[in-house]
């Protein structure tokens, strides 16, 4: 502003020198001059009372490219950062569980043991085809049948006695001969008394084997026994029809 009024004080000396040429060209110089020092005094202060802030240096800066920094783009703003949300508490995993341990297989069971085999039959056995064997043979019968089994002896002096061991003896003279029941076989039987003791399997009345299980039998029921039968007849040595 001083400068301002220096200036202002000093226009009616510069415009009276100026003027005291008698040229006119310097007279018009001098007042060009004038105005000219006096607009670029006054245009600071005009700009000063106009802009009462001072405007930001970006603005009034002359751009390296030969822009005005009006010219150039203005700078970008930052984008609005979103509020940022509470991080999400994460959520507790369920522990995994442990499998519960398979069950142990139950032990096999022991295999049954091996049937024992079979014991072998036993051997049938052989009788000889007399007497004696005869005897042993019907012994053997009438104790798988579970018949009380008398002694050989007193078989033998029955058989002895009775038919001399002849098998096929036939009595055709007594009175059960008369009577038409022949006595027939090594025990000297009749017909109906054979049928009436002989066993399953054991019916031939001419057989020696079966003649002499019937006979066996037979004295069981009346004497109680063949061996007291024979024993009261002295296996032989006083024999009667029994």
């Amino acid at each position: 502003m001083r400068r301002i009024k220096n200036n202002l004080g000093r226009l009616p000396q510069i415009r009276q020198i100026r003027m005291g040429h008698h040229r006119m060209p310097d007279a018009f110089l001098g007042v060009g001059l004038a105005g000219a020092i006096a607009v670029g005094a006054l245009l600071p202060a005009t700009q000063a009372f106009a802009s009462p802030s001072p405007a930001p240096a970006a603005t009034a800066a002359v751009a390296t490219d030969g822009q005005s920094a009006a010219q150039q783009p203005a700078a970008p703003q930052p984008a609005e950062q979103p509020q940022q949300q509470p991080a999400e508490q994460p959520q507790p995993q369920p522990q995994p569980q442990p499998e519960p341990a398979p069950a142990p297989a139950p032990a096999p069971a022991p295999a049954p043991a091996p049937a024992p085999a079979p014991a072998p039959a036993p051997a049938k056995p052989t009788y000889a085809n007399n007497l004696d064997g005869w005897i042993a043979e019907a012994r053997d019968a009438l104790a798988a049948a579970g018949k009380p089994v008398p002694s050989a002896k007193a078989m033998h002096a029955a058989a002895i006695a009775e038919s001399s061991g002849n098998p096929n003896a036939v009595n055709n003279w007594d009175i059960n001969a008369k009577k038409g029941t022949p006595s027939i076989g090594l025990t000297q039987m009749i017909e109906p008394t054979f049928r009436a003791y002989s066993l399953p399997g054991h019916k031939d009345i001419r057989n020696p084997v079966d003649n002499l299980i019937a006979s066996s039998r037979y004295c069981d029921a009346r004497y109680g026994s063949m061996d007291n039968m024979a024993a009261a007849r002295g296996y032989g040595a006083y024999w009667k029809g029994y």
